[in-house]
C-alpha cells in the first residue's frame, strides 16, 4: 500500500488533529483580529462623534481570552512550546524523540489539570450567575474549556506520536525522526 492508508494510525491521527487545530488557530485569529477592530471602533468614535463602546474592556478580555485557548492547540500540535535545546542537541534521534514525547506527556497532564480544574470553577461561576462587571457579560468559560480539551488531545497525540517513533526508529515520512 502507499499513500495515506500506509502510514501508521498514531500519524494519521496527528495529521487530522494538526488540521483540526489549524482550523482552531484561524478562527483564533479572527477573534483576536475582531478584539482589535472593536478597540479601533471605540478609539475612532470617541474622538470623532463622542460615543465609546459600551463594555469596551469585558469584550476584548472575551475575546482575547477566546484567542489564546483556541490558538494553543496548534501550538502543541506544531511542537512550538518553548525547549532548552542545548541540553538535548547531543542525543540520538530515538533518544530525542524519547525526551519529546515525555515532555509532551507531561504537557498533557498539565492541560488535563487545567481543564479540570477550570471546569470546577466554570460550574460554580455558573451556580452563582456570575458576570462582568461592566455590561453584565455572563462568563463564558466554553473557549476556555473547548481550547483546554483541544490541547490536552493534542498533547497525548503528540506523545503518540514522539514515543511510536522512539521505539520504532521510525520517522513520519519527512526523513528524519520526530
Amino acid at each position: 500500500m502507499t499513500g495515506q492508508a500506509a502510514r501508521p494510525l498514531v500519524l494519521r491521527l496527528v495529521a487530522w488533529a494538526e488540521a483540526f487545530t489549524r482550523l482552531a488557530a484561524w478562527f483564533a485569529l479572527a477573534l483576536l483580529f475582531a478584539a482589535i477592530l472593536v478597540t479601533v471602533l471605540d478609539v475612532m468614535t470617541r474622538r470623532t462623534i463622542g460615543w465609546s463602546v459600551p463594555g469596551l474592556v469585558d469584550i476584548t478580555q472575551l475575546l482575547v481570552m477566546a484567542f489564546i485557548f483556541f490558538a494553543i492547540p496548534f501550538g502543541f500540535m506544531r511542537d512550538a512550546n518553548v525547549s532548552v535545546d542545548f541540553l538535548t542537541d547531543k542525543l540520538p534521534p530515538r533518544g530525542l524523540a524519547a525526551v519529546k514525547g515525555t515532555c509532551a506527556f507531561l504537557g498533557f497532564l498539565f492541560m488535563i489539570a487545567i481543564t479540570w480544574y477550570s471546569w470546577e470553577r466554570a460550574a460554580q461561576q455558573y451556580e452563582n450567575g456570575d458576570a462582568s462587571q461592566t455590561i453584565g457579560i455572563p462568563f463564558v468559560w466554553v473557549p476556555l474549556l473547548a481550547g483546554c480539551a483541544l490541547s490536552s488531545g493534542a498533547a497525548i497525540l503528540q506523545t503518540a506520536r514522539h514515543l511510536w517513533s522512539a521505539f520504532t526508529g521510525r520517522t513520519d515520512g519527512a526523513g528524519s525522526l520526530l
